[in-house]
């Protein structure tokens, strides 16, 4: 009897142990499946970030691909620029120049071969200097040498004092208008007392005053010719100095870069046309859609406040 009540205590114990290993079992099963789970939507979350990553690789390359392409346009914008200036300023100079174009320009090109200044610059700043010489009144011969001699003297002004082209030129094609200050800034006066005695000293007594504008012009030329003397031959004096030879390697590349410009101009001339007629048309149909819209530019008075504003003035 005992043999059997002990049989049955082991029985049962061992019952009670195969159901905690069994409890055990599916606890691990649960845990395990809970981080079969998590581990497919972390997969799941990796996949979506390759796909974002890969999205914004593309975005990226789409960017860099369309800047690249604009700074290309831009590029190219440039060198079109540069041969278009060169051709306004051949117009500019054209016709300032009249009779003295053809011989103008064959010193421009014998002065840049030597110097190895841009002819465009040159060209422009003498037509500037002979249009304001012919407007001041000054007979045609006189102003021609005038603005030859002053375009060359901007270029020696620019060398001895050590700044740009466009800074000398203003300065005396300011002092011809008979502006006092950007001359004054280097050195030299253009003052009324000043051209009164420069005035005397050629025998003139005629008061300046009563001088036409065309005898002030070539007074005041006068007195920048005579006062710049330790400029003048400056550029050449001094050609193969580092500042001057950095002159000459940007007129260089300026001029390099109008011939690749002149490259495009065929082609931009061809093709001009047909963008021009195509963006008339968009704006037709655009203006056209927007009147059906019911849009209506607004109508502005301007009696009403202004002319009581001129009226307290």
């Amino acid at each position: 009897m005992a043999d059997i009540e002990a049989l049955e205590l082991e029985i049962t114990s061992d019952s009670n142990s195969a159901t905690d290993a069994l409890d055990r079992l599916t606890a691990a099963l649960e845990r395990l499946d809970k981080i079969t789970g998590k581990a497919t939507g972390l997969s799941k979350m990796n996949t979506k970030m390759v796909k974002l990553n890969n999205t914004l690789s593309n975005i990226t390359k789409s960017v860099v691909s369309v800047y690249a392409i604009k700074k290309v346009a831009d590029i190219l914008g440039g060198f079109i620029k540069k041969s278009n200036d060169y051709v306004e300023n051949m117009n500019l100079f054209t016709v300032s120049m009249g009779r003295f174009a053809d011989e103008a320009v064959e010193y421009a090109n014998v002065v840049s071969d030597v110097m190895g200044i841009d002819p465009s610059t040159w060209v422009r700043n003498q037509g500037v200097f002979m249009t304001l010489a012919s407007g001041f009144g000054v007979v045609e011969e006189r102003a021609y040498t005038m603005s030859k001699n002053l375009t060359q003297l901007g270029y020696d002004l620019s060398s001895f004092f050590n700044i740009e082209y466009t800074d000398a030129m203003t300065k005396l094609q300011a002092g011809l208008s008979g502006e006092l200050e950007p001359l004054r800034r280097l050195g030299y006066d253009l003052s009324k007392a000043r051209l009164e005695a420069v005035a005397l000293e050629l025998g003139i007594t005629k008061a300046y005053n009563a001088m036409t504008q065309a005898e002030k012009a070539q007074l005041r030329y006068y007195a920048i010719m005579t006062q710049v003397t330790q400029a003048q031959g400056d550029m050449a004096r001094t050609l193969e100095q580092p500042a001057n030879q950095i002159r000459v390697l940007q007129a260089q590349i300026e001029q390099c870069a109008r011939a690749i410009g002149n490259i495009f101009i065929p082609a931009l001339n061809a093709v001009l046309p047909y963008a021009i007629a195509v963006t008339k048309v968009v704006r037709e149909l655009a203006e056209y859609l927007a009147g059906l819209a019911g849009f209506t530019l607004p109508e502005v008075e301007w009696d009403g406040g202004f002319s009581g504003i001129a009226d307290s003035a």
